[in-house]
């Protein structure tokens, strides 16, 4: 190749357009350089459709006008001579384009008007395959191309076909990163979706264990209520028989004493009744208020410990034996109410399943142990236990082996999400069948939550 053609191709192929990824200036780039090259005044790239029955221009040079923007389309069916020398030959060269057998069929409705007389067809590929030509056209007398010319021009169409792929592969990043984009908001809008439903249900689990202790705690309200309106009805029938006394003038010192210590011993049971139920009631509604607004604060581990099984004692204490083994002045920087609410959920979960075939001896035992930076709760049963498979599904959302009996699933799910992200703590149970079950909760003594602790 002349050392001409050969600078042309080092300056064209060096050129930032040509894998730029934007295919307009990097043809107009090669055909600008093609015609000064070959020395020749029109030079147009045409590209076929997915038929190939019909090729268009996609850039035209005219060196006396310029780029031109014709939508020119050529049809098999109109130049089937031309088509098929095309698809079958490598390269064109029309030296006399009038009567080459290839470009004859332009003579009249093209070479003519435009004083066009030698015209030269190179392929342009893409990924081995013929996707269109490189068409150069000479006017004035009919030129003799020679081999360094075809190669040249070859050359250039190679450079066009490098140039549609890096086109290609940009608009392929480009509808990569699209895609990325919008797989990002749609797991963003999935993850949001999905985050609104687990809090949903954390809070039905919520009040659904809160209500199921409703009846147990109105249950044990109701007795020392009882008491205290039986014995609001004797202090009454009291006061009106001194009254009567009285009023009869039958009111002696004896009377008189007596009467006041009936009337001192109904007191005394209707004022310990009374505190009992409104300790009851306010046990009840501190742990409802911690489950419900489970605000991060400093709290007295065996004062909230205390609370939640004190609600739980009228469920447990038809099943079962629960004892808490709690030291004093275990203080923990964390959420009272999720810690209320896995404790709940391990104590229900034990009464609907650990003891259902040992009614007699049911032990629920609850231990605290200290560690450095940590605290060990262990809550045991000595019921049926699980098998093995079971313990690998037991934190799993919806799994429960009482479906359709009352089981929803989400006890355990909830106890396990709420220790590690909640409270950034970990949880695992230890069982066997017929030998129990142990949960093992290790808790910081200052509550992380896994959210913060990712950012």
């Amino acid at each position: 190749m002349p050392k001409h053609y050969q600078g042309i191709m080092r300056l064209v192929s060096q050129s930032p357009w040509i894998d730029a990824g934007e295919a307009e200036p990097a043809m107009q780039l090669v055909l600008d350089n093609l015609c000064q090259g070959l020395q020749v005044d029109r030079a147009g790239i045409w590209l076929f459709d997915a038929s190939r029955s019909q090729i268009q221009c996609r850039q035209l040079l005219d060196r006396t006008s310029g780029f031109l923007d014709e939508p020119i389309v050529l049809t098999e069916q109109s130049f089937p001579r031309y088509f098929s020398a095309l698809l079958h030959d490598r390269v064109i060269a029309a030296d006399d384009a009038h009567t080459h057998e290839a470009t004859a069929e332009f003579s009249e409705c093209y070479l003519t008007p435009l004083g066009i007389n030698s015209m030269l067809d190179v392929p342009v590929r893409h990924h081995g395959e013929l996707i269109g030509i490189i068409c150069c056209e000479h006017r004035g007398e009919a030129r003799q191309w020679r081999s360094e010319d075809v190669v040249f021009a070859g050359s250039m169409g190679d450079l066009i076909g490098r140039a549609i792929n890096a086109a290609e592969m940009m608009s392929f990043r480009s509808q990569l990163q699209q895609l990325n984009a919008e797989l990002e908001q749609r797991v963003a809008q999935r993850n949001a979706e999905l985050e609104t439903a687990h809090r949903q249900l954390v809070e039905s689990e919520k009040m659904a264990a809160l209500g199921g202790l409703v009846a147990g705690v109105a249950h044990e309200v109701n007795t020392p209520l009882g008491v205290a309106i039986t014995a609001t009805s004797l202090l009454t029938e009291s006061l009106q028989q001194l009254q009567k006394l009285f009023t009869d003038g039958l009111l002696d010192e004896n009377n008189f004493v007596q009467s006041l210590q009936e009337q001192q011993r109904i007191a005394s049971l209707l004022q310990s009744n009374l505190e009992r139920a409104a300790t009851l009631v306010k046990s009840f509604k501190k742990t409802a208020v911690d489950q419900s607004s489970d605000i991060k604060q400093e709290f007295d581990l065996a004062d909230v410990l205390n609370r939640t099984l004190q609600n739980l004692q009228p469920v447990s204490k038809k099943v079962c034996q629960l004892t808490l083994n709690c030291p004093d002045r275990i203080m923990l920087d964390s959420y009272p109410g999720s810690l209320s609410q896995i404790i709940t959920n391990l104590v229900m979960n034990a009464l609907h399943h650990a003891f259902e075939h040992q009614p007699n001896n049911a032990l629920l035992t609850i231990n605290v142990l200290p560690q450095a930076g940590f605290v060990l709760i262990q809550v045991q049963d000595n019921g049926q236990g699980m098998t093995a498979e079971i313990q690998k599904k037991i934190f799993d959302p919806f799994f429960t082996t009482k479906r359709g009996a009352g089981g929803s699933g989400l006890g355990l799910s909830i106890a396990y999400n709420l220790t590690v992200q909640q409270l950034g703590g970990k949880i695992r149970v230890q069982s066997a069948p017929q030998q129990g079950c142990l949960f093992e909760i290790q808790l910081p003594l200052a509550a992380t939550p896994a959210a913060t602790a990712q950012t």
